[in-house]
């Protein structure tokens, strides 16, 4: 990988967008050349039929190759900027110094919103402005509706038909980012981005919805700054930072914490896993833990750590072991693993060696985060929220769980290149 850094970044819009989706970013990025590719069939571009190829983007980035670059795809656009290293890579020219992907799927992924394209007009639209924060306008200007629904039509037909050719993961370090509020593509489903590469991992999560790009350009230019300049910040007060590697190269990121904000640490064969929490307390700019803060835990397991079918269920309580029995056979060591590494999450959290099995969670299917249901004298665990995180890593896919003393926090994941892919 070329170590200058990338003076251009190339983007590619979500569905139904067009370049001045990144107008924020051209505004932002006063270090970055920004080059938004406008696709056929929108804006200055009206004119043409909303029909695209990946060779036909590709052939618009080539020219740039010679020189570090970056790519960054919103949504359906981060679908089609993976491609795009994909047909660089098979012409044999340089890949992005950082691939950029922002609220999408994971390549390997059915996208639920796609299926909508099927609908009638109204119930069509009904779906993109509630789902992924399309214009509410587009129910009440019929022109509007008509400039814009062959391009909308034309993108989701796209994303429906996509079909997934496996190939080796790209060499390029792929950097995610989230909405907050964004429930159509979550935190766990842009972890599954990771398979995809080889050269390392991070996730991001901004503040705001599915369309952050166009709504937060500021905090979206300011992370990939950071970013490219490999800048180390500590959490802020809602904020959960999560390092996953080798456990030789832990003690370096529990360096950078250590006195200014709650960690928590789990292993399990050859991975380590991190997480350091911001605190409500600041002296100046700096958290500072204060001893009456909750602390935060952590756990890390994999499928085959539960070993057997019963391994680990005496650390559940009664209801959640009858949840584990009526499910379907193929389900029931997915959900041990989940009520496993909750619980021993919660259990590092509360540091003061509670029998797990008098705490339950109520349904252990659900995506989360969690609540736990405690009984008297017990009320104090049910200030910690926890989230569970799919990790897919080079030795295999694990499941992380952290139990957080907030309601509601904005992930930032690292995982170094030798884990990634």
């Amino acid at each position: 990988m070329d170590p200058r850094p990338a003076r251009t970044m190339f983007c590619l819009p979500y569905a139904g967008g067009g370049a001045s989706a990144y107008t924020g970013l051209l505004r932002e990025l006063t270090h970055l050349t920004v080059v938004p590719v406008q696709l056929p069939g929108r804006e200055n571009r009206i004119a043409e039929p909303p029909a695209f190829t990946i060779a036909e983007i590709a052939d618009e980035v080539a020219p740039a190759t010679d020189e570090p670059y970056a790519l960054y795809g919103h949504s359906m656009g981060a679908r089609l900027a993976f491609e795009v290293v994909r047909e660089l890579r098979r012409r044999g020219l340089r890949g992005p110094s950082r691939l950029y992907v922002g609220g999408a799927h994971p390549p390997d992924r059915r996208v639920p919103l796609a299926a909508t394209v099927d609908l009638p007009d109204d119930a069509f639209i009904d779906q993109l402005i509630r789902r992924s924060g399309a214009l509410p306008e587009l129910k009440h200007m019929p022109e509007l509706r008509e400039l814009m629904m062959p391009v909308l039509r034309s993108d989701f037909t796209w994303i429906k038909n996509y079909a997934f050719a496996p190939e080796p993961p790209i060499d390029s370090p792929i950097v995610a980012f989230t909405g907050l509020d964004d429930e159509e593509v979550g935190a766990a489903e842009m972890l599954g981005w990771a398979r995809h590469t080889t050269a390392g991992f991070r996730l991001r999560t901004l503040r705001g919805g599915h369309l952050f790009v166009k709504d937060r350009p500021a905090e979206l230019a300011a992370l990939i700054a950071a970013d490219l300049a490999a800048e180390h910040a500590l959490p802020e007060p809602d904020e959960l930072h999560l390092w996953m590697g080798r456990p030789t190269g832990h003690a370096t990121v529990l360096r950078r914490y250590a006195g200014r904000a709650a960690v928590g640490m789990s292993h399990t064969d050859n991975l380590t896993l991190v997480a350091a929490v911001g605190t409500s307390h600041a002296d100046g700019p700096t958290p500072m833990l204060a001893a009456h803060e909750p602390g935060i835990g952590v756990s890390i397991l994999r499928a085959l750590d539960l070993g057997g079918p019963d391994s680990g269920l005496a650390e559940l309580s009664g209801d959640e072991r009858e949840q584990i029995e009526d499910a379907a056979e193929e389900d029931r060591r997915w959900l041990a693993l989940r009520a496993v590494t909750a619980k021993r999450a919660l259990m590092a959290a509360d540091g003061q060696g509670t029998d797990p099995a008098v705490v339950s969670f109520p349904d252990l299917a659900d995506p989360g985060p969690w609540h736990a249901q405690c009984g008297p004298g017990l009320e104090r665990l049910a200030r910690w929220r926890v989230v569970h995180l799919p990790l897919h890593t080079s030795r295999g896919e694990a499941l992380g769980a952290v139990a957080v003393p907030h309601d509601k926090v904005r992930l930032r994941f690292d995982m170094p290149a030798e884990q990634a892919g």
